[in-house]
């Protein structure tokens, strides 16, 4: 899990565009699976659901997209409404942040260093 979590991220970084999806819901399921082993009280669909839409919504920025492969790979349309009502704060959440892409920083001229002028008459 941890290097396909280190794949997505360098991915979603260098702007990659395809294959975003499947590797978040894989992560999402072992999140909600992990969340369930440590917390037994947690209804395994509802740990599972909850994670894949944490993660496609953190990836994809798509609150409908997020609740549709929830509920879908939850395979249980009772936990849409809890879906519903927990996707609604951390849409708000994760729509102010800045997209997983990593940007090239414009160089600044008044940081660049002065060019150093060639001697005249060729290399010595």
């Amino acid at each position: 899990m941890v290097v396909k979590t280190v794949a997505l991220v360098i991915a979603a970084a260098a702007g990659f565009r395809g294959g975003r999806i499947f590797p978040s819901v894989f992560i999402g399921v072992a999140i909600g699976v992990l969340a369930n082993g440590l917390l037994p009280s947690i209804p395994l669909t509802v740990a599972v659901a909850a994670g894949v839409v944490g993660m496609v919504l953190a990836v994809a920025r798509d609150g409908w997209l997020a609740l549709f492969i929830g509920a879908a790979v939850a395979g249980n349309i009772v936990v849409l409404p809890l879906l519903c009502i927990a996707i609604l704060p951390a849409w708000l959440i994760v729509s102010k942040a800045p997209p997983m892409i990593a940007h090239v920083p414009e160089p600044n001229p008044e940081t660049q260093p002065e060019p150093k002028p060639e001697p005249i008459g060729g290399a010595s």
